[in-house]
């Protein structure tokens, strides 16, 4: 054969004019448009699924009787979900260039810098969350007087601030800091969790583009 298949590929991909090219980029249009408008759907399921659970938490917290830490927690999660659908809204002003190549560049460049804005949100948002878990729990302690009279009687060397152990309240503030410290690492596990196996599908495509270029 004069040509290898690699080689027909790739002056398909790259002239224009070439007889394969057409169904080459056809090809990659779609697997682009596939790609990209799944990633659409999971940002909107995303954010469908804070909404619900704003609406979701106080209900809850309202049984606890921590009507005011459930409202706590639902707010900042509606800002989450506000923040997210505006995040969304610039993919409509993404650069959709002469390709779908030039798209997903464009898109990927939107989406770094997106995960690198969120990164420095999370650093105080994830401490919040955890001080409004331990406030419905502290919440919910308060009103059992018997219990800490249980825990003063069976631990008696312990130290109480009011109803709550020293060693708790010293613990909340250590796990409050380093949830601070490493919010960074703990949101790209939960991005990783949630879109890693699509975020790696749109690395394996733009490096194939790009090598085909």
């Amino acid at each position: 054969m004069k040509n290898s298949i690699e080689t027909v590929w790739k002056e398909g991909f790259l002239h224009e004019k070439s007889l394969v090219a057409p169904k080459i980029n056809d090809l990659y249009n779609q697997k682009s448009i596939h790609l990209i408008d799944r990633m659409k759907r999971l940002f909107r399921a995303n954010v469908m699924a804070i909404v619900i659970m704003a609406l979701l938490i106080p209900l809850v917290h309202y049984f606890l009787d921590a009507l005011w830490l459930g409202l706590a927690a639902s707010t900042l999660l509606l800002l989450t979900a506000w923040y997210s659908k505006r995040q969304m809204q610039e993919i409509k002003d993404l650069n959709q260039g002469a390709t779908s190549f030039d798209y997903l560049k464009s898109f990927d460049r939107w989406l770094k810098d997106s995960l690198a804005k969120n990164q420095k949100v999370v650093r105080y948002s994830y401490p919040v969350y955890f001080l409004i878990a331990c406030g419905t729990i502290g919440s919910a302690w308060i009103r059992e007087p018997e219990l800490t009279q249980k825990v003063q009687q069976q631990f008696p060397g312990l130290t109480f601030v009011g109803s709550y152990p020293l060693i708790g309240l010293i613990l909340v503030g250590l796990i409050t800091l380093l949830m601070v410290y490493f919010s960074d690492k703990i949101y790209q596990w939960d991005v990783r969790l949630v879109y890693g196996r699509i975020f790696k599908k749109l690395e394996e495509t733009i490096s194939e583009m790009e090598q085909l270029r």
